[in-house]
């Protein structure tokens, strides 16, 4: 099975005691190894930034970008779902 790792934006939590932090995922670009997300996040991360901020309407500041696996992003959303149906 083929690894593709995906760029994920971390925003500054409002409130520090929240369980989620709230997150963008970009499912386009992704990338076969590691090293070439870190490479084009190193090179574009403004314009990702920037792109994260709008998806929020500018409510929230960007404070991070990661590189993670397809795995990874099926476990954040269904953690999240679950969060959300059990509340």
């Amino acid at each position: 099975m083929e690894t593709l790792y995906f760029l994920v934006v971390a925003f500054v939590m409002q409130n520090p005691q929240a369980l989620d932090r709230p997150l963008f995922v970009y499912y386009k670009p992704n990338f076969e190894t590691y090293a070439e997300c870190h490479a084009f996040a190193n090179k574009n991360n403004q314009m990702i930034y920037g792109r994260a901020a709008h998806h929020y309407d500018y409510k929230l500041t960007p404070e991070s970008i990661y590189c993670i696996t397809g795995e990874q992003v099926k476990d954040i959303n269904n953690n999240t779902w679950e969060e959300k149906k059990n509340i």
